[in-house]
C-alpha cells in the first residue's frame, strides 16, 4: 500500500518573522496599577493563575485591573520578564543576550486577524538564549491578548542558533506555530502545547529534547522534525488528540514511552495516522501506547530505517499524570483545520489591489512549487506519487483545471520550480540541490544538478528564471542569488523576501513578503515598485502567465480546497 505523507513547510517560519514592523520602545504601562484585592474572591489573592483571570490575580473575574509591562523590538542585553508582559510587536533576542522569564509570568502577544495589517507579534531568539523555567504551581503562559483568542492569533516562539535555551513548565497556546528551533538543542519539558494553527513543536538541524509534555488540538502535527535533526528525543509525553502526532523528515530520533489517544475520526479528508516518517529518516519507535486511534497508526516510508517494538493498542487505560495540571482559560471548541475553524485562511476575492478570477487544484493539496510554461501550469504533488516513486510532476490546464501526471523518481522536496523556455529547474529543499530536467515518455528525466549556495546551512525555497539566469531566494530571505545554469553565483539582488516564493514577470519579479501588503513587485536591482495583497494565507509559490499572477496558497494544510488562484492585478501602486 502506498503511504501518503503530508508535510509542513520548512520555510514557513522564515516568513512568519517578516510580517511585523519592529520598533524599539521603552517599557510602558498599558493599564492602571491593580487596586486593593482585600475584598476580592480568594482566587484573586492566591498568587496563582486561575481560570477566568486575565493575568495573574487580576482582570475578568477579579475586580482589579491588570498591570502589563509592554515589550517590543530588539533585546541586546540580558533581560528578565515577570508578572504580566504585553508583547506589542515582533521581538527579537539577539546574539549574546539572554531573556529570563520567571515562574508565573503571563506573556500576551498582540493578535491580528486582518490580512491587510498583518500585525501579529511574536518572539524570536536569534543567537541569544531564552530561559523560561516555571514550576508546577506557577506555569509560564505564552498566549494571545485577544478577549476571544483563537488559533493563529500571534506568531510563534522561534529559537535559532541558541546554545542554552530551555522551556520548562510553560503553556503555549493560540499561536501560528508553537515553538520552533533551528540549529539548536532546546529541551522542552513539563509543558502544554495546544490550539496552534499548524505545528505545535517544530525543528530543523537541531537536537530537540521533548519530554513530559501535554500536546493536543494543534492544526497539523503536534511535533514535526524536518530537515536534518539528529538524535531527537520524544519521550514520556501525552498526546491527547489532534490530527497527527509526530512526523520525521530527513531526521533521526527516538519516540519512546509516550501515550497517544484520540487520533481518529477527522472532520477533514486528511488521512489518519499518528506517527509518520519519510525522506530517509532513521527512527526508533518503542514502548508507546495507543488508545482510540485510527486505522493507520504508522505511516513509515520504505526508505526509512525504523526500529519498532512494543507499541500496543490499549483500551480503558488512564493517561500519564504529570506534576502540573492542564489549566485553561478558554475552550477553543474545535481542532484547527476542522471545517468549523474560525481562523481567516481565505481572504476577500476582490480588494482594491487585485481580483481573484479563478481557483483550481482541488484534490492536490498545498505545495511549494508552481511555474507557467508553454500555456500550462506545473507543480509537484504533495503526497507520494501515483506514477513514480516520489512526488509526481503535475501539469494543469489553466482554463479547465484538468490534470496530467508525470512520474518522478528523484526529487523528494520540491521547493521552487522554474522554466527557461527549454528546460525545467527544480530546487530540492531536502537534497539542497537544483536539478535540470525535461519530460520524457511520461516521466521527468534529470539532465544535470548542482549544489545550492551555502548548502551547509540548509535548504532554501523559491526559484525562477528569466530565460538566461536562475534566481534563488536565500534561506533566510536576506537576498536573492543570481545563478548561471551551472550553479555559479553571478550576482545578488538586495531585497529581503523571507517568504520564499518568487516568479519572473516581464522584467520584474513578484516575491512573497518584504513589503507592507505581502506580494511585492521588485526590479532586478531590488527596488520595490509595486505591491498587492495576497488572496489567501501563505502564497508558497508564484507564477506569471504574461497577464495574470498565479499563487499556490497554503490556506489550511488539511483542507482539500482549490489552492491555486489566478489573480488580476488592479492596482499595485505604492502608498
Amino acid at each position: 500500500m502506498k503511504k501518503i505523507i503530508l508535510t509542513a513547510g520548512s520555510l514557513v517560519l522564515i516568513f512568519f518573522m517578516s510580517g511585523c514592523v519592529q520598533r524599539q520602545t521603552q517599557p510602558s504601562k498599558k493599564e492602571p496599577a491593580p487596586v486593593s484585592t482585600v475584598s476580592a474572591p480568594s482566587h484573586c489573592r492566591d498568587n496563582l493563575y486561575n481560570k477566568g483571570e486575565e493575568g495573574l490575580d487580576c482582570g475578568w473575574s477579579c475586580p482589579n485591573a491588570c498591570q502589563f509591562t509592554e515589550k517590543c523590538g530588539e533585546i541586546d542585553k540580558d533581560e528578565t520578564w515577570s508578572g504580566n508582559v504585553s508583547v506589542s510587536c515582533y521581538t527579537t533576542v539577539n546574539d549574546g543576550a539572554r531573556l529570563t522569564i520567571e515562574p508565573g509570568t503571563i506573556v500576551k502577544f498582540h493578535h491580528d486577524r486582518d490580512y491587510k495589517t498583518s500585525g501579529r507579534a511574536g518572539l524570536s531568539v536569534n543567537g541569544g538564549d531564552i530561559v523560561a523555567r516555571g514550576n508546577k504551581d506557577h506555569m509560564i503562559w505564552f498566549t494571545s491578548d485577544a478577549k476571544d483568542p483563537i488559533n493563529g492569533d500571534w506568531m510563534h516562539i522561534n529559537i535559532d542558533h541558541s546554545k542554552n535555551s530551555m522551556l520548562d513548565h510553560v503553556i503555549v497556546e493560540f499561536a501560528e506555530i508553537g515553538v520552533s528551533q533551528f540549529d539548536s538543542s532546546v529541551p522542552i519539558t513539563n509543558s502544554i502545547i495546544r490550539w496552534i494553527n499548524s505545528e505545535g513543536l517544530y525543528a530543523e538541524r537541531s537536537t530537540p529534547i521533548i519530554e513530559n509534555n501535554t500536546l493536543y488540538n494543534n492544526g497539523y502535527h503536534e511535533i514535526a522534525l524536518e530537515q536534518y535533526n539528529t538524535d531527537a528525543v520524544v519521550s514520556r509525553n501525552y498526546f491527547k488528540g489532534g490530527h497527527h502526532g509526530v512526523h520525521f523528515e530527513k531526521s533521526t530520533g527516538v519516540v519512546k514511552n509516550n501515550f497517544f489517544e484520540n487520533y481518529r475520526a477527522l472532520k477533514t479528508s486528511d488521512p489518519e495516522f499518528t506517527i509518520s516518517a519519510g525522506m530517509e529518516s532513521a527512527v526508533t519507535i518503542e514502548d508507546n501506547k495507543f488508545q482510540n486511534v485510527g486505522e493507520i497508526i504508522f505511516a513509515i516510508d520504505d526508505n526509512v530505517e525504523s526500529t519498532m517494538k512494543n507499541n500496543p493498542i490499549v483500551n480503558g487505560q488512564q493517561p500519564p499524570v504529570f506534576d502540573y495540571d492542564d489549566i485553561r482559560n478558554f475552550e477553543l471548541g474545535y481542532i484547527p483545520g476542522d471545517e468549523d475553524d474560525q481562523f481567516p485562511y481565505v481572504y476577500a476575492d476582490t480588494d482594491t489591489t487585485r481580483r481573484v478570477t479563478k481557483k483550481i487544484g482541488k484534490d492536490l493539496y498545498f505545495g511549494w512549487s508552481l511555474v507557467y510554461a508553454d500555456g500550462a501550469l506545473y507543480r509537484f504533488s504533495l503526497g507520494y506519487g501515483e506514477v513514480g516513486k516520489e512526488l509526481d510532476l503535475i501539469k494543469l490546464d489553466p482554463e479547465t483545471g484538468a490534470v496530467e501526471r508525470f512520474g518522478n523518481n528523484d526529487i523528494i522536496s520540491p521547493r521552487g520550480l522554474a522554466w527557461d523556455g527549454e528546460f525545467f529547474y527544480v530546487n530540492d529543499g531536502s537534497l539542497k540541490k537544483i536539478f535540470t530536467f525535461k519530460i520524457t515518455g511520461g516521466f521527468i528525466e534529470i539532465l544535470d544538478s548542482f549544489d545550492i549556495p551555502e548548502a551547509e546551512k540548509g535548504g532554501t525555497a523559491g526559484l525562477t528564471s528569466d530565460g538566461e539566469f536562475l534566481y534563488l531566494v536565500h534561506r533566510y530571505g536576506e537576498k536573492i542569488w543570481k545563478l548561471d545554469k551551472q550553479g555559479q553565483i553571478v550576482g545578488e539582488i538586495p531585497f529581503q523576501t523571507p517568504g520564499g516564493a518568487i516568479t519572473y514577470a516581464d522584467g520584474y519579479f513578484w516575491v512573497y513578503a518584504g513589503c507592507k501588503k505581502g506580494l511585492c513587485k521588485i526590479t532586478k536591482d531590488g527596488e520595490l515598485v509595486g505591491e498587492i495583497y495576497p488572496a489567501a494565507k501563505d502564497p508558497w509559490a508564484l507564477a506569471w502567465d504574461g497577464t495574470y499572477l498565479w499563487a499556490l496558497y497554503r490556506t489550511s494544510e488539511t483542507w482539500n480546497d482549490p489552492k491555486i488562484y489566478q489573480m488580476e492585478i488592479l492596482d499595485d501602486s505604492l502608498e
